[in-house]
């Protein structure tokens, strides 16, 4: 079987190959745990973002103004993310019992989860962009307004197109008895090219973003009197670290991988490590933490968004106007503070 060590691959180096018989036990013990964990963290993860996301797409839809920016950009992340959840039940059932579902659900599922994985870095990055410049740049904001209609349709054009390929390549292959859905790039692309390109373009362009814009907002916060300011610094290094925590380590095993594919580093010796398999099934696992992320921060770290959840749970009871006066209140937010055109919403 070839080696691989794109996203959905459930077993790529070989827990299950022949071994010697005190060897077997051990494998065999390390095999449950390689099945059981990332089996009980994609089932977590998709109850969690199911209903994180889809309260965050009830809010925006019934409670939010779309036609301000920021309000349609999380409206797309928070699509991006519902794709990418929908599909974690398959990849549960996949490490815990193999490939069940025939080769043109392996490449319609793969095709889903690189879209969502893709689209969600993309619209992090354009909201980030966006925030900034309502609060970093306030008057050139509040003059300037680019069309986020035709933002959002390139956006989704571009991921799409990084994913087709990840979708044809997708097949299913029979290894010690047992069915796998894996990318195949055969003779069209070195696989390590392919790491490379998504290591660049959907880890370290978003994050180096990221981590400058969120600086400067850092900076520009500081240097502002406002009663919130301790919460905007503390949304803004959860952002930054949790981004960081979610995608570093799988990216970084990406990377080692490709290097191996290469012949630059002993990829054979290292593949059939524990160590290397351990770090596999975490990076993994912790790269699918993601699409919990955004519903999280903005349900718990943005007032307007706990005040929807209150409304939802009937925790509380208004008049239209008490209803009116306390969104009001709560939809002043530690960064849209800055913005003297009101224009930035976490």
């Amino acid at each position: 079987m070839e080696s691989n060590g794109t996203l959905t691959t459930a077993d790529p180096y070989g827990i299950y190959s022949d071994y010697d018989e005190p060897v077997l036990l051990e494998e065999n013990v390390l095999g449950i745990f390689f099945s059981i964990f990332p089996t009980v963290c994609y089932s977590l993860i998709f109850f969690v973002s199911l209903a994180g996301n889809s309260f965050l797409l009830w809010a925006l839809l019934k409670q939010e103004d779309l036609r301000q920016t920021s309000s349609l950009l999380l409206l797309h992340l928070t699509m991006s993310d519902l794709i990418f959840t929908v599909t974690l039940p398959f990849w549960a059932v996949y490490v815990s019992d193999g490939w069940v579902m025939g080769e043109v659900a392996c490449k319609l599922l793969n095709g889903m989860l690189f879209l969502g994985f893709y689209s969600y870095m993309m619209f992090l990055m354009a909201m980030t962009l966006h925030r900034y410049r309502a609060v970093v740049h306030a008057v050139t904001a509040s003059t300037f307004k680019p069309n986020v209609h035709l933002l959002s349709a390139g956006l989704w054009v571009f991921c799409l197109t990084f994913s087709i390929p990840e979708m044809v390549f997708s097949e299913t292959e029979e290894f010690n008895d047992a069915v796998y859905c894996i990318q195949s790039y055969g003779s069209h692309m070195p696989e390590y090219l392919v790491y490379y390109v998504q290591i660049s373009i959907f880890f370290l362009l978003p994050f180096s973003v990221i981590t400058f814009c969120y600086t400067r907002m850092w900076f520009r916060i500081r240097q502002c009197r406002m009663g919130k300011k301790n919460q905007a610094v503390r949304l803004i290094f959860l952002i930054v670290v949790g981004f960081f925590i979610c995608w570093a380590p799988y990216n970084i095993f990406l990377f080692i991988h490709a290097l191996g594919l290469q012949g630059l580093i002993p990829a054979e010796k290292l593949e059939q490590s524990v160590a290397f398999k351990f770090t596999y099934t975490i990076s993994h696992t912790l790269a699918y933490f993601h699409c919990c992320f955004s519903p999280i921060i903005h349900i718990l770290g943005a007032g307007k968004f706990r005040g929807h959840l209150n409304l939802s749970r009937g925790f509380r009871r208004f008049s239209v106007s008490q209803r009116t006066q306390t969104f009001s209140t709560h939809t002043s937010e530690a960064l849209s503070a800055l913005s003297m055109s009101g224009q930035t919403n976490i």
